[in-house]
């Protein structure tokens, strides 16, 4: 298979697929490779070629402990670029689209309807590029640090 990695790294990969996993209306498949399990997103392959192999799945597999298990280890991995923002409502379905899975509201509207949540980023670089790219529709509440970076920022855009 042809596999576009995260950062648009094009690679070959000969797997062995496990089954197919929806998460926040994204699919993946579990596969084998190198005799390790590993999940890889559906739309980031360019091509597929059906091997004239077979392989025998591991007889101690179960999909939901493994499952649950990679849910954990992800969570754990970002848990370090975690986001609190208030953002206009309007949004919602944006950070939908851009983040499955990534986020959560975290607690009511306030006076003019805008949301908090919790958004989980891969680096306070993401974090800055949507700031940018909102602005004017979202607020940065946590961490504090990156209200400063973001205003360090602006202070350096031509014209500022």
């Amino acid at each position: 298979a042809t596999y576009e990695k995260y950062n648009g790294e094009t690679t070959e990969k000969v797997l062995a697929p496990y089954s197919l996993i929806c998460k926040s209306s994204l699919w993946y498949v579990l596969a084998e490779r190198e005799n390790e399990l590993r999940t890889y997103r559906v739309n980031r392959f360019h091509s597929i070629h059906i091997l004239d192999r077979s392989f025998s799945r591991r007889v101690d597999f179960d999909l939901s402990e493994y499952w649950q298990s990679h849910l954990k280890s992800f969570e754990e991995e970002f848990s370090d670029h975690n986001y609190i923002f208030r953002i206009h409502p309007d949004l919602i379905a944006t950070l939908k689209s851009l983040f499955p899975g990534r986020w959560m509201m975290t607690g009511q509207g306030d006076e003019r309807g805008w949301l908090t949540i919790s958004l989980n980023l891969d680096s306070d670089l993401m974090a800055k590029m949507l700031v940018f790219g909102l602005a004017g529709s979202v607020e940065i509440l946590e961490p504090a640090g990156l209200i400063e970076e973001v205003l360090n920022q602006a202070r350096k855009l031509p014209g500022m």
